[in-house]
């Protein structure tokens, strides 16, 4: 049975740049939890030293430690066993990506799970739990840097809340360590300016991403911005159309300056309600018979 540390591990889960994701369980809690061990080695860093990458490992288990907010995942705690350094978190059930489908193509040339839009309702919940969770980060002069499914993620209770994760690409208020040039992002949510200079960018980049999420909630499908506007269905309401058209604008002058302007604007979204069906009102009364007087 593979342990890291006293945790027993279940399965792994992702690989990233510089660690792994693990399910594992809790003997002493009893609970499921996931945890993010540090993987690079020395000779195998590739752009960056071991240190720099390991220092971007603890960068974002104590950012994301700072935080107590009801969408961003909390860390339990950060340690090294046998030179192994790990932080657990509590295990969240699945990602958003689930709920919405898979963008990505197989090679076969069908995706493994057909991509499907959210109802009006259920899409305005989640991007107003996670443009509050963006707001809680860009008070501090954060930039979140990889708004995309895989790093939402999903609580098993309360109708499946928003949780942030992974804050390995999070652009601090003071000084990352270095990121490898060619570093973009996740592509299809990522903003024009963040692909030139990710170092560089302000959290008009993270509104840029919830625009593209928006747009793919709503309609099923990634947009397709080489064409320079968003196409959204005539029926939804007037006013989200145009904040996902203004987050989505390649100029970041021109979008929301930060998801505190963006979760305003959501405010505004009137959502008609539903038309009540006509209910057939039928009487359970039996009908009274005339019955005639005996002469």
């Amino acid at each position: 049975m593979e342990r890291i540390g006293k945790y027993v591990i279940h399965k792994a889960a992702v690989t990233t740049g510089y660690a792994r994701v693990f399910f594992c369980h809790d003997p002493d809690l009893q609970v499921p939890v996931a945890i993010k061990a540090f993987t690079v080695k020395p000779g195998e860093s590739g752009p960056l030293s071991p240190a720099q990458w390991l220092a971007r490992f603890q960068g974002e288990a104590r950012a994301l430690a700072a935080f107590d907010h009801p969408h961003i995942v909390s860390v339990k705690t950060m340690d090294v066993v046998d030179g192994q350094p790990f932080f657990v978190m509590p295990y969240q059930g699945a990602h958003l990506a689930y709920e919405m489908g898979k963008d990505v193509v197989t090679e076969g040339g069908l995706p493994d799970d057909q991509p499907r839009r959210l109802p009006l309702a259920r899409a305005l919940t989640l991007l107003r739990q996670l443009s509050a969770a963006l707001v809680a980060m860009h008070r501090r002069g954060m930039v979140h840097r990889a708004v995309k499914p895989s790093n939402i993620l999903l609580t098993s209770r309360d109708g499946g809340q928003i949780k942030l994760a992974d804050f390995s690409m999070v652009k601090l208020p003071e000084r990352n360590p270095p990121l490898p040039d060619h570093w973009l992002g996740a592509t299809e949510y990522c903003a024009p300016e963040q692909r030139e200079n990710a170092s560089a960018v302000g959290p008009e980049a993270d509104v840029y991403s919830l625009g593209v999420l928006a747009s793919r909630m709503l309609t099923g499908t990634l947009p397709d911005l080489s064409q320079g506007a968003v196409h959204l269905p005539p029926t939804l309401p007037a006013a989200l159309a145009a904040l996902v058209a203004q987050s989505t604008d390649p100029d970041p002058a021109a979008r929301p300056a930060h998801a505190g302007a963006f979760l305003q604007a959501l405010g505004a979204v009137v959502v008609e309600p539903a038309a009540k069906p006509k209910v057939q009102v039928v009487s359970l009364r039996r009908p009274v018979r005339a019955v005639a007087a005996a002469d």
